[in-house]
């Protein structure tokens, strides 16, 4: 039995009150899907690019110096304020002191804080964009995975979890896991940045979903920024303890596993030769670097990054000076169209673990789930939110939903809005989502292209020559979303003309 896969509901409510005193915390590994993280067990959900991985499977980069850029994309949808914002993510994964160094009691248990941006529906830039930044330097949703199901019991449907006192109870070690360690003691835990969860189960749509809930009702909850935000017109102030305690794991000098080093690196001394595979410490510190973009290509110009590389052979600490040639960025930023697979309005796609490269054989850990490196390059895409339309049976004039990208913070100064104000000629991205009842049939996308401000209407007709202005959109260059339900019986017909 592989006890970091186990977890005992029953002994944790049992310490609760001895360990209530203490702010116990928790970080969460990401790496590849195993094999049962299916659908069916509440993984692989849109958004998802891996998933938690058991303390000993952690995933990492090897390299201390990783390169940023900006796609023209980017550039045009959020301009300089965009940047910056990103940037400012940027400099606070920068500004972090090497894993030796880290001081958790330096970091608040809560980052999260409201703000009024919530009645605009404002997504925070840089919020967004640090919590990115964690998952593709290794940590998973720690409040997500505090408990997840490892295999379906249909038990489960028989009980209620919140007042069952036994659920799941050491009755069920093989079939709910838990994959949150605390970063001070390294052993698991069912608390983030001070919160203790309990869990219950949900049966939606074929799919089961074990939802972590606070003990404490007035608890602050799903503290980290690994967690992502989950409303609008939040933002994190900070890396909180929980989120530094993962990072400080997975890069400390005391973290060692056989690793190769990835493509484009070469020996850059003057005598002796590269030391590929071996035992390595964690790099200590991850440093975020800009690409440049050559003014006459307006290309990404290539990089030569030198750096120190420590390997342990026979037992022996050794270093060697290494050389890595980067093309592209490690880290591309851009902004588009970046469409689910359900009727939903995600907020951006990324690069998911497919690359990262799994080293468990060589870590005498065969056929397991890791140890392993993170592989560039990786894609950021932010989609152009716009705004969202709700309507039942083709009414008129349905609810809409304004879903905005936006700098915010604690400061009086109002937000920042995105896109930045754009002219000439650009494509406006219109998709519709149809309901039949209650379960999604079709979604149909038109993507005119027009000056900006151009104004376009959507229409419907039962018979193709009578037809009915539902609403109009403006061509702002962003993404909108229609959401219908239509009647179940009869011909419904749509279009998207111009005005």
């Amino acid at each position: 039995m592989n006890v970091c896969l186990k977890i005992y509901f029953g002994i944790v409510i049992i310490v609760v009150v001895m360990l209530s005193a203490c702010r116990t915390s928790a970080f969460a590994l990401l790496g590849p899907f195993e094999p049962w993280m299916q659908e069916t067990n509440g993984f692989r959900q849109p958004g998802d690019i891996g998933g938690p991985m058991c303390l000993t499977n952690d995933y990492r980069w090897n390299v201390p110096v990783v390169t940023y850029g900006f796609d023209p994309s980017f550039i045009a949808f959020f301009g300089t304020n965009g940047e910056a914002a990103v940037e400012s993510a940027i400099q606070t994964i920068n500004n972090l002191p090497s894993a030796s160094d880290i001081v958790l009691t330096s970091y608040p248990f809560n980052s999260t804080m409201s703000y009024d941006a919530r009645a605009l529906n404002l997504l925070d830039l840089k919020s967004w964009t640090l919590s990115l930044l964690l998952e593709q330097l290794g940590l998973a949703q720690p409040t997500r995975y505090v408990f997840v199901i490892r295999e379906w019991n249909p038990v489960f449907s028989s009980l209620n979890p919140t007042n069952d006192p036994n659920f799941p109870g050491s009755l069920y070690p093989d079939y709910i896991s838990d994959r949150n360690f605390d970063p001070q003691t390294l052993e698991i835990s069912q608390y983030v940045n001070g919160t203790l969860y309990s869990g219950e189960v949900y049966t939606v749509s074929g799919q089961n979903f074990l939802i972590p809930f606070s003990v404490d009702p007035d608890a602050a909850t799903s503290t980290a920024v690994a967690d992502q935000l989950s409303n609008p017109g939040e933002y994190y102030s900070d890396l909180t303890f929980d989120d530094v305690g993962g990072l400080r794991y997975l890069y400390s000098t005391n973290n060692i596993n056989y690793e190769y080093l990835l493509p484009g690196v070469s020996y850059a001394g003057k005598k002796g030769e590269l030391v590929n595979g071996a035992w390595r410490p964690g790099v200590n510190k991850i440093t975020f670097v800009p690409q440049q973009v050559s003014r006459k290509s307006g290309t990404f110009q290539p990089m030569t990054v030198l750096y120190t590389d420590t390997y342990i052979s026979n037992g022996v600490w050794f270093q060697q000076p290494l050389r890595r040639a980067v093309s592209r960025p490690d880290f591309l930023f851009s902004a588009g169209d970046v469409k689910a697979s359900i009727p939903t309005v995600p907020y951006f796609s990324t690069t998911d673990t497919a690359s990262w490269i799994n080293n468990a054989a060589v870590n005498e850990n065969t056929n397991g789930a890791g140890p392993g490196i993170i592989q560039p390059p990786i894609q950021i895409t932010f989609n152009k939110l716009g705004a969202s339309y709700y309507s039942y049976d083709s009414v008129v004039n349905p609810y809409v939903s304004p879903l905005t990208w936006a700098s915010y913070d604690d400061r009086t100064n109002p937000p920042v809005n995105y896109p930045v104000p754009q002219i000439g000629t650009n494509q406006l991205t219109f998709r519709m989502w149809l309901y039949y009842g209650a379960e999604f049939q079709k979604s149909f996308t038109w993507k005119p292209t027009s000056l900006i401000g151009a104004q376009y209407a959507l229409q419907s007709s039962t018979d193709l020559k009578n037809w009915i202005t539902l609403f109009s959109v403006t061509n702002n260059n962003t993404v909108c979303t229609y959401f219908n339900e239509v009647p179940l019986s009869g011909s419904q017909f749509y279009r998207l003309i111009p005005q």
